[in-house]
């Protein structure tokens, strides 16, 4: 099956999913640790969206596939590192993956610099996982209020990702609690929870995504 067969097949699911729950979802190409040929496959055939974690493996391939196709939006989704961050903000359009306001900041900062407004979406940790980024809920409103402040940048949602389980039934208390959070804030530019992979993304939309994260099961195996 080709590339493009298989992300028609994962964006078909999305679709009745997100019929099934009642609210539009997007999916998004994860790139990370693949070849720029199997992206280029997709972008030649009107896939916009591709999603990368790894700022050096990122950049060739943002600059090579923006010179050949128009409006390609990347989203950076893997752990920010401050060092960074100045190429984050002006490589990615969307930054799933902020959890401090010393981060917020600086991505202000760096917004300011380069004349953009930099969206980004602050990353969950609800099951409170010490091996993963993102802020606990109860400093999610600091959190918050602080990004108001801040001129550059647009909070356009959250971003969570549950513990991993082979039942993924035991992760709908998480996923329930994101959806219940990005209701309490939604409004017209705070409209976008990100949430659900390959393994979850139909019973994260249920629970309220609207942007889902497919990688292995649209470009195969991983360098």
């Amino acid at each position: 099956m080709s590339i493009i067969e298989s992300y028609n097949n994962i964006y078909s699911e999305v679709l009745k999913c997100s019929k099934k729950a009642g609210h539009n979802v997007e999916l998004l190409a994860v790139s990370k640790n693949q070849d720029i040929s199997k992206m280029e496959e997709l972008a030649c055939n009107n896939v916009l969206m591709f999603g990368e974690s790894k700022v050096q493996e990122a950049l060739p391939k943002i600059e090579y596939l923006s010179n050949k196709y128009n409006n390609l939006d990347f989203h950076f989704i893997g752990k920010v590192q401050t060092n960074k961050l100045k190429k984050i903000v002006e490589y990615f359009n969307l930054i799933h993956s902020v959890d401090r306001q010393d981060v917020l900041k600086l991505i202000n900062n760096y917004a300011c610099e380069l004349g953009k407004k930099q969206n980004v979406l602050i990353q969950l940790n609800i099951a409170c996982e010490t091996q993963k980024n993102g802020i606990a809920v109860e400093n999610l409103d600091d959190i918050l209020n602080a990004s108001a402040a801040l001129e550059n940048v647009v909070v356009k949602g959250l971003m969570f990702m549950p513990p991993y389980e082979e039942d993924i039934t035991k992760n709908i208390k998480y996923f329930d609690m994101a959806n219940s959070l990005f209701n309490k804030y939604k409004s017209n530019t705070f409209n976008t929870l990100s949430m659900g992979m390959s393994h979850d993304f139909c019973l994260a939309i249920e629970y309220g995504a609207t942007l889902v994260r497919v990688g292995t099961n649209i470009f195969g195996e991983r360098l």
